[in-house]
C-alpha cells in the first residue's frame, strides 16, 4: 500500500517533540524529583507533568544563554523570571490540550504511528522502524510508550486547533501598501547653515544679573559629578616590558615562528578550466581572444559553474607548472593553455595581490616589544597567585604594593573619568559596583594585566559657586545669545521661503539633497534633519538647531511610492508576510490566553519549589 510522504516541516516538528521530551527527562526521571511525584498540579482535567516543566525551563535557559553569550546561574535565572516563563508556557499548553479535549479533537492512531515510525532513533540498520529500538530508546530515557505516544497525539491535536484558529488570519493588502507608501516615499530638499559670521552685531557682553540668572537656571551645567575616592593597585604587561633583557636568539625564533605574518608571497585570485585536449584548450583560448565567447560561457559549456572553477588566491608555487605563465600576466585577464596535472587548462586571473616581505631588521623593535610583553604576561600570571593569597589573607592594598611589583595609586572616579586605568572597561565596571563593605579582590584587565581596588569614600555632586566658574558661565551665556540671534534670523528667512523663493535667493549657501528616504542621513547635520524634511509642508521651511549655528531646510519635491516598481512590489510582499506573521502570533496568543482563563489552574507551590531546587542545584 502506498504511504503518504511527510513534509520536511512535519519531520522537524516530530524531532522537536522527541528532543524536548527526552531532554526534559534525561537525568531527571519520569518518576519525578522524589521518585514518586510526577505532577506539579492540574490545568482543568489535564495533569502538568514535572518532565514537561523541566523541558520548558531548560529550553528557556538555553535560549537566553545563547542570546547573551554566556551561562547563567540559578539565581540569575530566577531573578530574570525564566522559571515563571517556563511554567506559564506549560500551563498554557495544557489549557489548549483541555480545550482540544472539550472540542472532541484528536489525532488518530494512524497519524501517531506515522510520526513514530519516521523517527530515525527508532529505526534499525535497514532504515525501517524497529520495535526493539523503540522500546530501548524510550526505556533509556525513562519514557513510557503510552506517555510518549500521548504527547505526540496531544501535539498533533493542538496543531489542528492552531491551524483552525489561524485559517484566514491575514491583514488587508491596503495595510501593507499604506506602510510601503510611507517607507518608499522620497523627497528632494535643500538646506543652509547659519553661523555666527552671518550676524551683523558682535557677540553681546553679559551683565552681572545675566550671569546670576544663567547660573541659577542651568545648575546641571555647573555641578560636579558625584565621584568615588578609590585606591587601587595594578600591573600590566606594558609596565614590566622594559625590565626584560631580550636575547637576539629569542628575537630570531619569534621571527621564524611568525614567518607567515612577515613573509607574504605574491598571490593571484585564479579560476581554472580543464580541457580534454590541448586542441580544445587552444580553440577556447582563441575564441576568448577574438571575443566571440566569454570566459563565463566557456565555463558554462564545460558543464561547470564559476564556483566550480574558482581556485581562490594562489602563490606561483601552488600553481605548479602553470605558475610562471599565470604570474606573467601584469593585469587581470585570461591566459593559457598551460599544462597541469589534470590536463591543459585556461586560467583567468581576477586580481593581482602583491607580496609583502618584512625583513627581520624592519620588525626587530616590534618583535622585541612582543616578546617582552609575552614574558611579562607570564610573570604577571605568577604574581597574580601571590597577590590573590595576600588579599585573601587580609593584606591591605598598601601591603600588597610593598611586597609585589603592583603599583599603588588613587583617584576620584566617576563615569566620565578617562586615562590610565580608567580606560579599561573591567576597572570601570568594578569601580561602578564597589561599595564600602567590599573587600579588595583581584581582577583581570583586557591586556592580561591585574588590579584590585578599594572604596575610600563618596564625593557627592556639588553645584560650583558662580565666582569659581564665572568665565565658563559667561561663555555659555554668550553662546546662548548668539544661538537665539541666529534662530531669530533663520525664522525670519524661513517665513519668506517658497518654491519660487529658494534659500539661495536670500544669499545663503544652499545644499541640495535629492531622492532622500526617511532612513537617510546627511553628514555633518543633526540626525533630525531628514525627519524634519518629511514633516515640513512643500513650499514651506523649517528651522532646527545644529552643533554649529542653526539650519534652515525647505522641501523642493515629494515623490510618492511607485507601486509598479519591482522593488516596491517586493517590499509590499515582504511587509505583508511579516504583518501576517505578527498578526497570527497575536491572535494565537490571545486565543491561548482565553483558553487558559477558561480553566482552573492548580499548581502545588511546595512541589514547584522542590522541583526548582532539584533542577537548579539548590539545597
Amino acid at each position: 500500500m502506498a504511504t503518504k510522504k511527510k513534509s520536511g516541516a512535519s519531520k522537524l516538528a516530530v524531532w522537536i517533540i522527541v528532543g524536548l521530551l527526552m531532554f526534559g527527562m534525561i537525568g531527571f526521571g519520569a518518576a519525578g524529583f522524589n521518585g514518586t511525584q510526577r505532577s506539579l498540579g492540574k490545568v482543568g482535567d489535564k495533569t502538568v507533568s514535572i518532565s514537561s516543566y523541566s523541558s520548558a525551563l531548560q529550553n528557556e535557559m538555553a535560549q537566553f544563554q545563547e542570546q547573551i553569550g554566556r551561562d547563567i546561574t540559578p539565581q540569575e535565572m530566577q531573578a530574570i523570571g525564566l522559571d515563571q516563563r517556563a511554567l506559564n508556557r506549560v500551563v498554557t499548553t495544557r489549557a489548549l490540550d483541555q480545550l482540544v479535549t472539550d472540542l472532541g479533537l484528536s489525532a488518530g492512531d494512524a497519524r501517531v504511528r506515522e510520526q513514530v515510525v519516521e523517527i530515525p532513533a527508532f529505526q534499525g540498520l535497514d532504515g525501517k522502524f524497529d520495535r526493539e529500538s523503540y522500546a530501548e530508546v524510550l526505556q533509556r530515557n525513562n519514557l513510557k510508550e503510552a506517555d510518549f505516544e500521548t504527547s505526540l497525539r496531544e501535539d498533533a491535536a493542538r496543531r489542528i486547533l492552531r491551524e483552525a484558529v489561524l485559517t484566514g488570519v491575514t491583514a488587508p493588502e491596503a495595510y501593507a501598501k499604506a506602510l510601503v507608501a510611507y517607507l518608499a516615499e522620497t523627497r528632494d530638499f535643500s538646506w543652509a547653515r547659519l553661523t555666527q559670521d552671518i550676524l551683523v552685531s558682535p557677540a553681546p557682553e553679559p551683565r552681572e544679573e545675566d550671569l546670576v540668572a544663567y547660573h541659577s537656571d542651568n545648575p546641571a551645567e555647573f555641578t560636579t559629578l558625584a565621584a568615588k575616592s578609590i585606591t587601587y593597585i595594578w600591573l600590566t604587561p606594558a609596565m614590566l616590558a622594559d625590565s626584560f633583557d631580550i636575547q637576539e636568539s629569542d628575537l630570531r625564533a619569534a621571527y621564524d615562528a611568525r614567518s607567515d605574518e612577515f613573509i607574504q608571497l605574491p598571490r593571484r585570485l585564479v579560476e581554472r578550466v580543464i580541457f580534454p585536449s590541448q586542441e580544445a584548450a587552444e580553440n577556447a583560448m582563441e575564441s576568448i581572444t577574438e571575443q566571440s565567447v566569454t570566459f563565463e560561457e566557456v565555463v558554462e559549456a564545460s558543464g561547470l559553474t564559476l564556483q566550480d572553477v574558482d581556485l581562490g588566491d594562489m602563490t606561483e608555487a601552488e600553481l605548479g607548472a602553470a605558475g610562471p605563465l599565470v604570474f606573467s600576466l601584469e593585469e587581470p585577464g585570461v591566459i593559457g593553455p598551460a599544462q597541469t596535472d589534470l590536463g591543459p587548462a585556461l586560467f583567468r586571473v581576477n586580481a593581482i595581490l602583491d607580496g609583502n616581505v618584512q625583513s627581520f631588521d624592519s620588525v626587530r623593535d616590534q618583535l622585541k616589544l612582543d616578546v617582552a610583553l609575552d614574558l611579562a604576561t607570564r610573570q604577571i600570571a605568577e604574581i597574580a597567585e601571590e597577590v590573590d593569597d595576600l588579599l585573601a589573607g587580609g593584606a591591605s592594598l598598601e601591603d600588597v604594593a610593598s611586597e609585589t611589583d603592583l603599583q599603588l595609586a588613587a583617584l576620584d572616579w566617576h563615569l566620565q573619568t578617562e586615562g590610565g586605568i580608567s580606560d579599561y572597561e573591567e576597572f570601570q565596571t568594578a569601580a561602578a559596583a564597589v561599595t564600602a563593605e567590599d573587600f579588595p579582590e583581584l581582577g583581570n584587565l583586557s591586556d592580561n594585566g591585574i588590579f584590585a581596588l578599594r572604596l575610600d569614600g563618596e564625593i557627592p555632586a556639588e553645584l560650583q559657586p558662580l565666582q569659581s566658574v564665572r568665565e565658563t558661565v559667561a561663555e555659555s551665556w554668550r553662546a546662548e545669545q548668539i544661538q537665539q540671534q541666529l534662530r531669530d534670523l533663520a525664522e525670519s528667512i524661513a517665513a519668506q521661503v517658497s518654491l519660487d523663493a529658494p534659500l539661495a535667493s536670500f544669499g545663503l549657501t544652499e545644499n541640495l539633497q535629492d531622492d532622500m528616504n526617511r532612513n537617510d542621513t546627511v553628514d555633518g547635520t543633526p540626525p533630525a534633519l531628514v525627519a524634519t524634511a518629511f514633516e515640513t509642508e512643500l513650499g514651506k521651511a523649517a528651522v532646527l538647531d545644529a552643533a554649529e549655528g542653526v539650519i534652515i531646510l525647505a522641501p523642493r519635491a515629494i515623490r510618492a511610492a511607485d507601486f509598479e516598481d519591482a522593488q516596491v512590489k517586493s517590499l509590499i510582499g515582504i511587509l505583508g508576510n511579516r504583518i501576517d506573521t505578527t498578526l497570527a502570533s497575536d491572535v494565537l496568543e490571545a486565543f491561548s490566553n482565553a483558553a487558559r482563563s477558561a480553566v482552573d489552574v492548580e499548581i502545588n507551590p511546595t512541589t514547584l519549589r522542590s522541583v526548582n531546587s532539584s533542577l537548579l542545584g539548590g539545597g
